[in-house]
């Protein structure tokens, strides 16, 4: 590659690609499938990826600590009482009763309502937080092994097994937290970040840099990783593989282009065993809504792949981790 501040060219078949915010978009936009396109434009490049600091810890309310939340609740206590009285005013207002309050409620409702239409799953969730919250306060689910203990484990053996410098992608990277959150820093390692999203990376790389922690981010589709095959000792993926167009291809790039005896992990949505009617509903509309699978593919690996293990760590969440042979 000749790389230039806006602009990348291929040594070898001399494709240009431009950068965004300095970043490379190594991938060519019309081979990216119209379902990984359209999740992009709406829900990354959207509002959700636009405020992902809040909007990511408000979709999981519910399976949340009250007290690491008190603002999201806030805000859900809100909506539930101050949408009830400007339909109240609205009525008014539509008989006869033409106060000021009662005309100038029909904004916000207004606007309220066609947010809401087009960010259907947080409807559902404004109706669901709290009936889900006290079902799963009196289902109690005990994982056999925690996100932390899986994380402790897989980190350990990888530490153990390392002589050199490792090379660690972090594939649908997004904002960079679970890269930089997860242990992963605590190794001796040369960090890669990919993902489709330009609002996304921006915000990793605002807060890799905020931490002086040195980054290569690249825009690229997972579906076709821009990288040489046996190149990452480590290859993750947080919440993404099950909202792609082909999980199946997906997970065939992460393992092509770890080394042979490399180690994958990737977490995703899957509802626990145990879950009560609500519990699903939240899960369908809410937290699994976009996404094309809603379990853990592990029939989706390919043949040179081992010591895979799948963990239930939350209710709605698993992680699988895995090796590749050769």
């Amino acid at each position: 590659m000749t790389a230039t501040s806006t602009m990348w060219i291929c040594a070898s078949c001399r494709s240009e690609f431009s950068c965004h915010h300095g970043i490379p978009g190594l991938y060519i936009e019309n081979q990216v499938s119209l379902h990984d396109r359209s999740l992009r434009d709406k829900f990354y490049d959207g509002v959700f990826g636009v405020w992902y600091s809040f909007m990511m810890p408000f979709i999981v309310l519910p399976v949340r600590p009250v007290s690491m939340a008190i603002t999201h609740w806030a805000l859900l206590l809100a909506l539930l009482f101050g949408v009830p009285a400007l339909v109240f005013m609205v009525y008014l207002y539509w008989h006869g009763y033409h106060s000021i309050q009662a005309v100038t409620a029909t904004i916000p409702l207004a606007m309220l309502t066609i947010f809401l239409f087009k960010q259907k799953y947080l409807f559902y969730l404004i109706v669901l937080a709290i009936p889900v919250k006290i079902s799963l306060s009196i289902n109690k689910y005990i994982p056999k092994a925690s996100f932390s203990d899986v994380h402790t484990k897989f980190i350990d053996v990888i530490r153990e097994s390392s002589t050199t410098k490792l090379r660690i992608l972090d594939v649908s990277t997004g904002s960079c937290n679970s890269l930089y959150k997860h242990g992963w820093m605590e190794l001796d390692a040369s960090y890669t970040g990919v993902d489709l999203s330009g609002t996304m990376l921006r915000k990793g790389q605002e807060l890799m840099s905020d931490r002086k922690i040195p980054v290569d981010l690249i825009l690229g589709d997972a579906m076709r990783l821009p990288f040489a095959s046996n190149t990452f000792d480590v290859v993750l993926n947080y919440g993404a593989i099950n909202g792609m167009a082909e999980p199946a291809k997906a997970l065939s790039e992460m393992v092509r282009v770890a080394k042979p005896g490399g180690r994958i992990l990737f977490l995703d949505e899957q509802m626990y065993v145990q879950a009560s009617a609500v519990e699903k509903l939240y899960f369908n509309k809410v937290l699994s809504g976009h996404n094309v699978i809603h379990h853990c593919p592990v029939e989706f690996l390919p043949n040179n792949v081992a010591d895979v293990e799948v963990s239930q760590i939350y209710e709605f969440y698993y992680i699988c981790t895995a090796r590749k042979t050769h």
